[in-house]
């Protein structure tokens, strides 16, 4: 299994979601935690569910230029969502 085949695309919805979530509740999205933080804990979690994978089948680890490239999609998905499309967390 290669992990990166999975990790983006996951990355990539998780901005999605999250940035959908924070158009629509604007608590959240102005809150003491900037809501594309919690896509750093969508990276745990998948790391955290590869690494007890990896006991069972053989897995490729993720490189760091693949995080950072599904962190920064999911990123720029999130910022896509909230300020270019409007809604209520881009005022």
């Amino acid at each position: 299994m290669i992990a990166r085949n999975f990790y983006v695309p996951i990355m990539c919805f998780a901005g999605v979601v999250i940035g959908g979530y924070a158009r629509a509740h604007p608590d959240f999205a102005n809150g003491s935690i900037p809501p594309y933080v919690w896509l750093l804990g969508v990276s745990l979690a998948f790391d955290l569910a590869v690494m007890a994978l990896a006991t069972r089948i053989g897995v490729i680890p993720l490189t760091m230029n693949t995080r950072m490239f599904g962190f920064f999609s999911g990123v720029v998905l999130y910022m896509l969502i909230v300020y270019v499309f409007g809604g209520a967390a881009a005022t």
